[in-house]
C-alpha cells in the first residue's frame, strides 16, 4: 500500500516564497499601462502588450494558487496529485523577459542576470511533471510486506517489521515509534487525502500486531 503525503503546510511555504515575483508584476503592470496612454507604435505596442498580459496572467494565476493553498483540508480527497506545467514559473518568466525587452529598447543594453534568470525559469515551469513526480515518490507512506516507510520533509524511515516498536492513530497525530527511539508523526489535519493515510496506518497496525502473536 502506497499513499502519497500531500501536506498543505508545506504547499503554503512554497507558495510564500514566490510572493517575491508579485511587486514586480505590479509595477510592471503599471508601466505597461503608462505606455499604452502614450500611444505607442512597433516595438513599444509590444512591450506594453506583453508587461500587461504576462503580470495579469501571473497576478491571476497566484490568485488561483492562494485559493487552493488556503482551501480546507479534504480528508476524503485522493491523495495521489497529477502534477502539470508550472505556471507561476512560466509567467513568471514572462514578466521578467517583459522588464528585460523594456529596459533593452530604452538604453541598447541586455539584462543579462534577468535573462538567464527567466531562461531557468521557463526550465523550471516546463519540467515541473518530472520534478514533482520525483520528490512526491520520496514522500510517501509505504506499507510493505517486510517493511514500512515514512518520508517527509523530515527525513525518512525505512524499518523492518522487527524494527517497529509501535504505531498509534489518534484522532490528529499517526506515530510511528521506532524500537530505536526514532519517530514519525503524521498530522491528518495537515494532509490531502487523511482518510487514506489513516486506513494505511491502521493498516500497519495491524500487520505488526499479528505479526507479534504469530
Amino acid at each position: 500500500m502506497i499513499v502519497p503525503l500531500r501536506s498543505k503546510r508545506r504547499e503554503r511555504a512554497q507558495l510564500a516564497q514566490k510572493f517575491q515575483h508579485l511587486g514586480p508584476a505590479i509595477v510592471l503592470f503599471g508601466s505597461g499601462f503608462q505606455l499604452l496612454r502614450q500611444e505607442p507604435h512597433g516595438a513599444a505596442l509590444g512591450i506594453a502588450g506583453m508587461e500587461i498580459v504576462s503580470s495579469v496572467l501571473l497576478l491571476a494565476t497566484m490568485g488561483r494558487a492562494v485559493r487552493s493553498a488556503f482551501r480546507p483540508v479534504d480528508a476524503a480527497a485522493s491523495p495521489h496529485a497529477h502534477h502539470g506545467v508550472a505556471w507561476i514559473e512560466i509567467f513568471t518568466a514572462a514578466v521578467l523577459l517583459a522588464e528585460a525587452w523594456e529596459h533593452y529598447h530604452a538604453t541598447g543594453r541586455i539584462k543579462r542576470p534577468t535573462v538567464l534568470l527567466a531562461l531557468m525559469l521557463l526550465v523550471v515551469g516546463w519540467l515541473h511533471p518530472k520534478i514533482a513526480a520525483r520528490a512526491q515518490r520520496r514522500r510517501t507512506l509505504r506499507v510493505e510486506d517486510d517493511a514500512l516507510y515514512v518520508g517527509t520533509k523530515f527525513g525518512s524511515i525505512r524499518a523492518n517489521w522487527d524494527q517497529v516498536s509501535s504505531i498509534d492513530v489518534g484522532e490528529r497525530y499517526g506515530t510511528i515509534t521506532l524500537k530505536n527511539g526514532r519517530k514519525r508523526k503524521l498530522d491528518f489535519q495537515d494532509l490531502e487525502g487523511s482518510t487514506h493515510h489513516r486506513a494505511a496506518l491502521a493498516a500497519a497496525q495491524q500487520r505488526l500486531v499479528v505479526g507479534r502473536a504469530s
